[in-house]
């Protein structure tokens, strides 16, 4: 039986457990519904037992295997199988929605004007904010006593710098573009240049998920990292997904609109805000049983920041699946907390009691003003 366990390919659920409720998957997801396993299926795997197996390849490197998350349906049939409170569920993978692919691509190519400005020397100083279509937030949550010991909760709110990723067919045509600039262009303005075209090309890039890398962990990351050790081996965000891949994204834009974009309706005056609901899927560098996606992914999204940041090449790379879409924007009818992917009707709650505020105590416009002029708040 240990032999089993150790031969086994399937990342999330064992073989015998997975037998068992791979005929009924079918039924739950016609219609339309992730598929709940039941708890004695759940108490039959290692998923009750352990979250992660850590291993060594024979050169000495440090990797894992995910116990909860089981993604070998992902790129077929748009399904992640992952274990969420105590449950084993199929989810489908979906793709984000036109208005959050604008909205990305027009912040992505504004970020790279303001780089090239400064680059050339037409602004005097590189004062760009942080946020915006790099840098959502992603939350998580694990299990009430983690390994680390510095904190009373598993709740885990964690800034990442998130990109888009090509379709597996298009990534070499990609890679191809970009060396070309390395071996013959001006570095870094054309590198950004090309950048910019590529993701105006849309049909290129995979709209099911984003990608980033697990920085901040002590592993498994080069031993030779010149930051040296943070003190922990494990951020909080790694503990909580091994616990639960189940996580949320959350997008929020550098800037309002102004009324010229393409996307909410060309209104002005707008906040975009986009929340992502799926999974994270996280990739070891050194796992000797990646498959060929995982690795090509893990090169790719190692590369991009190694050639950028001059740093290492083998950090564990995250790859956040999308299941749900949410337009959060304020003040716009389509957005205030909608789900948008898959597309969700909703209809008024005449039984609820809504409290809203008379509005009496509002400040006056000129008010305003001058309180934010006492503020000395940057807007």
């Amino acid at each position: 039986m240990k032999q089993l366990k150790k031969s086994t390919k399937y990342t999330g659920i064992y073989r015998r457990s997975f037998l068992k409720i791979a005929g009924l998957s079918t039924v739950g997801l016609s219609l339309g519904l992730p598929f709940c396993a039941k708890d004695k299926d759940i108490e039959d795997t290692v998923m009750s037992k352990t979250f992660v197996d850590w291993r060594t390849d024979e050169n000495g490197n440090k990797y894992f295997i995910p116990k909860n998350i089981r993604t070998d349906l992902v790129n077929n049939q748009k399904i992640v199988s992952a274990r969420v409170d105590r449950k084993v569920r199929n989810y489908k993978i979906r793709e984000f929605n036109e208005e959050f692919h604008d909205w990305w691509i027009d912040e992505r190519t504004w970020y790279c004007d303001q780089l090239i400005a400064f680059i050339e020397g037409k602004k005097p100083q590189f004062n760009i904010p942080n946020g915006g279509h790099h840098h959502p937030m992603l939350s998580t949550y694990g299990r009430t006593l983690g390994r680390r010991g510095d904190s009373d909760f598993h709740l885990n709110t964690a800034v990442k710098g998130f990109t888009l990723i090509p379709k597996i067919e298009n990534m070499q045509y990609i890679n191809n573009e970009i060396k070309k600039v390395y071996k013959s262009g001006k570095i870094p303005v054309d590198i950004l240049k090309v950048k910019q075209q590529l993701y105006k090309e849309k049909d290129l890039w995979d709209k099911t998920r984003f990608a980033t890398l697990e920085l901040f962990s002590g592993r498994p990351i080069n031993t030779n990292d010149p930051e040296g050790s943070y003190g922990f081996i494990e951020t909080h965000t790694f503990q909580n997904l091994v616990v639960n891949p189940m996580a949320t994204l959350t997008y929020m834009s550098i800037f309002n609109t102004d009324g010229t974009q393409s996307y909410f309706e060309g209104l002005p005056n707008l906040t975009p805000n986009f929340e992502f609901r799926g999974f994270c899927w996280l990739i070891s560098r050194y796992n000797p049983n990646n498959t060929a996606y995982e690795n090509t992914i893990a090169e790719y999204v190692n590369h991009e920041y190694s050639r950028w940041h001059g740093r290492s090449s083998d950090v564990t790379t995250n790859l956040f699946l999308i299941s749900e879409e949410f337009n959060n924007t304020p003040y716009y009818g389509p957005g205030r907390g909608k789900r948008v992917i898959p597309e969700q009707k909703y209809q008024q709650q005449s039984k609820r009691k809504v409290i809203k505020s008379n509005g009496k105590n509002m400040l006056a416009k000129e008010e305003r003003i001058e309180l934010v002029k006492n503020l000395n708040l940057l807007v």
